[in-house]
């Protein structure tokens, strides 16, 4: 039976459902305002945003560098992406990279960033230290979402125009197989082993599974309108997927691959990412410009942060 939770009921329960069960303390989550053209820094503890540094491009994509010094925010119409120092809390370089850098992402060990040119149909791998482009890999029609595995051996890639995923060997950067999913792949994320790749396909209303070895369906779950962006938390076992019109939350049991729950945020979810403990589920409200705190436990609203016009941050917005 699917649950349904409206924020509305949970407002009365805040209080309690944050006390009991508290934020880790450190971790900050680097939110991209596009409408902005800046970059919220909220601090997971108090929840509030504690910074914002203006960075120009229109900034969509946001890749927090696994070394926790630095934070890659790709800016389609400055053709490239930023590099935030965490430290500092300020942008200290600005590459030029492509017409149309989207969705960015960085490898386990940091040394690559990627960046999916939407316009030109390919990847860029630039090295992380120099900031140069090492190879430019052609994929599919308007490539959106990237993850990298665990062991640094592959890069994943949905292709929204060409309705398929590509899987690039990353010590080649060749694609080693491309594989069909639903219509207009956009958001992609991996479960903690490297076995599963999760992709919120927004025309068909839906997410393919499939798995990573063989690039093979597993299954087709349906969500609701204009799915966007997916993320996994407690133990990979719950799947929280945005859905863009219709200002929800889907949530997926993995295990039976079916939607458990259904979950109101605010207007025009996109972005979501999970907090280092695991539990708590951040989502981005493009129309409301805030950030909804979801307990993955209890599948409640916890919490709704105020950020910066048109927060999208698509990607590992994450940082240490």
């Amino acid at each position: 039976m699917l649950f349904f939770v409206k924020s509305k009921v949970v407002a009365m329960v805040v209080a309690t459902a944050f006390f009991a069960a508290p934020l880790s303390a450190a971790p900050f989550a680097y939110i991209s305002n596009q409408l902005d053209d800046s970059v919220s820094i909220i601090d997971a503890k108090p929840g509030k945003v504690i910074a914002t540094i203006s960075v120009p491009g229109r900034p969509a994509g946001v890749a927090a560098a696994p070394a926790g010094d630095k934070v890659y925010i790709s800016t389609p119409d400055a053709k490239g992406f930023a590099v935030l120092d965490v430290k500092k809390r300020e942008l200290t370089a600005k590459v030029t990279v492509s017409d149309g850098a989207l969705g960015i992402a960085t490898g386990p060990d940091g040394k690559k960033i990627y960046v999916a040119d939407w316009y030109n149909n390919n990847v860029d791998v630039i090295d992380a230290d120099s900031l140069k482009i090492i190879k430019t890999v052609p994929v599919g029609d308007s490539p959106s979402g990237l993850v990298a595995s665990p062991d640094n051996r592959w890069l994943y890639v949905a292709n929204r125009l060409s309705d398929s995923v590509s899987k690039i060997d990353l010590k080649t950067l060749t694609i080693a197989k491309t594989a069909k999913v639903g219509s207009h792949p956009f958001g992609i994320t991996m479960d903690a082993r490297g076995e599963r790749i999760y992709i919120a396909n927004v025309q068909s209303d839906d997410v393919s599974v499939l798995e990573t070895r063989r690039m093979l369906p597993i299954a087709t779950v349906k969500v609701k309108t204009l799915p966007y962006d997916a993320a996994l938390a407690m133990n990979d076992s719950r799947l929280f997927v945005t859905n863009q019109d219709d200002g929800t939350v889907s949530v997926i049991d993995t295990a039976t691959l079916k939607e458990i729950a259904l979950i109101e945020v605010g207007n025009k979810p996109e972005g979501i990412n999970t907090h280092p403990d695991d539990r708590h589920v951040y989502v981005a409200n493009w129309f409301d410009s805030t950030v909804s705190v979801i307990d993955a436990k209890t599948l409640q609203v916890i919490d709704t942060i105020k950020t910066g016009k048109g927060s999208r941050a698509f990607g590992q917005f994450f940082g240490k």
